[in-house]
């Protein structure tokens, strides 16, 4: 279903650059340069809910779904370690997202230089960036699936997507509107939820270059009015590994 949704996203989205930037172009003056750079943030930006809702939707049950099932029990008391059992799922779940978010990532890029003609260097930390994003989805879902239902997991974990989105979005509008209120709060969902200023960090980096040099604040809540710093990066790996490692505390000593 995600693939399709993909597909069907990439169309229509591909269609609405084409005739919209054309459109767009004919009376925009000096703002012209700044369209092709706003397709490009918004097709990051919506690529990365269907992603991270391929992440979720993935990992949502891979422990609770099996254990009400009755899979686990067949699989557990086997010579396989519980640890074992999950770093596999995650590895095997990561390695799918890693490629299709990689495959997105190439997609809009395509679609963005063919129907403007903007180019903007294929750099490689940027797309693996995009596609560290659902990583950190996948790591949440799973530690959730620990210890909570499949539905109770679900909502939970688009939750607090949603949380470091609008913090992320309510930061941006904080840097505009020069509140440190907002900044901070941006800031602390960012702790809570770090996909957002992984995204933030991708946009900063593409935009941020000669041939597509502007400020990416005009970009508004998609943009980024500063780049988010490599602490980020080493937080988001930790962040990573913290889940991983209390998802496997808490499948070690529960009891199926």
């Amino acid at each position: 279903m995600t693939v399709l949704l993909a597909a069907i996203f990439l169309a229509l989205y591909g269609t609405g650059v084409h005739y919209g930037y054309q459109e767009m172009s004919r009376n925009a003056g000096q703002l012209k340069a700044l369209i092709a750079p706003q397709f490009l943030a918004l097709g990051l930006y919506f690529g990365s809910f269907i992603i991270s809702f391929l992440a979720v939707m993935a990992a949502v049950g891979t422990i609770s779904g099996e254990i009400e099932s009755g899979v686990l029990h067949a699989i557990v008391p086997g010579p396989v370690r519980r640890s074992s059992i999950l770093l596999g799922k995650f590895f095997g779940y990561g390695l799918m997202l890693a490629v299709f978010a990689a495959l997105f990532y190439l997609a809009v890029m395509l679609i963005i230089h063919f129907n403007t003609g903007l180019i903007v260097p294929l750099k490689i930390g940027s797309a693996a960036l995009y596609c560290l994003q659902p990583l950190i989805l996948l790591a949440v879902a799973m530690l959730g699936s620990t210890f909570l239902s499949t539905l109770a997991n679900g909502v939970g974990s688009f939750m607090l997507y949603s949380i470091g989105v609008a913090g992320g979005m309510l930061e941006q509008i904080g840097y505009l509107a020069s509140s440190h209120v907002l900044v901070d709060i941006g800031i602390f969902s960012s702790l809570l939820m770090p996909a957002d200023a992984i995204y933030r960090k991708i946009v900063y980096s593409l935009l941020s270059v000669p041939g597509a040099s502007f400020s990416t604040s005009l970009l508004g809540p998609f943009g980024s009015s500063t780049e988010p710093s490599v602490w980020m990066l080493v937080y988001t790996g930790f962040y990573i590994l913290g889940f991983l490692f209390l998802a496997i505390r808490v499948f070690s000593r529960r009891d199926i």
